[in-house]
């Protein structure tokens, strides 16, 4: 879900007749307050995600 978050963020599928390509956003040069938090949360949601696989494998 991070992993989505922060692509969704950057990038937008734009569809070609039958393909679709991944078109890169233009970027904002002052971040809100709302932006860093979700940078944040995704990056959490990633390494939290990794531990409970890790976790599962294990036990």
């Amino acid at each position: 879900m991070g992993l989505f978050i922060i692509l969704n963020e950057k990038y937008s599928i734009e569809r070609f007749g039958n393909r679709r390509n991944m078109v890169k956003r233009k970027t904002k040069k002052n971040e809100d307050i709302l932006d860093r938090y979700k940078r944040i949360l995704s990056i959490f949601s990633i390494t939290l995600g990794i531990f409970c696989l890790i976790n599962y494998i294990i036990f």
